[in-house]
């Protein structure tokens, strides 16, 4: 009989790191569209708070905005990522709630930060509407 290829504990290993790595590569190329202001207002698709609803160039700015947060983020998650595939086995049990905790403070310090961003820029963007 010959051994596998892959142990079992390599092959978790590498599914959590590899989906970890990929959910980071998937934030950032989210992310650029927004980034270059190619996502119109919409239902589904962008930084969804009430202050992005305000004018057309207000949900393009805000978007802007969160879209540049979450691609600085995102290279957070793509190295926790990373960093999974050479955590010694023994150790890996410690690494997968550390690299949880990565992601969720990679994906809500940017909401965190767009929504603080927008209150910031509120009355800027005020008087610009306003003329």
């Amino acid at each position: 009989m010959t051994a596998p290829l892959i142990d079992s504990a390599s092959a978790f290993k590498f599914t959590i790191a590899s989906s970890i790595l990929l959910l980071g590569l998937v934030t950032l190329l989210i992310s650029l569209p927004l980034i270059y202001r190619k996502v119109p207002m919409n239902a589904f698709y962008g930084i969804r708070i009430r202050a992005s609803f305000q004018s057309e160039q207000r949900w393009y700015d805000i978007n802007a905005q969160g879209g540049k947060l979450f691609a600085k983020w995102s290279a957070l998650i793509i190295v926790a990522g990373l960093i999974g595939f050479i955590v010694p086995t023994g150790l890996f049990l410690f690494y997968v709630p550390a690299a949880a905790v990565v992601v969720l403070l990679a994906i809500l310090m940017p909401l965190i930060q767009v929504v603080r961003w927008a209150r910031s820029t509120q009355s800027e963007a005020s008087r610009t509407q306003n003329g």
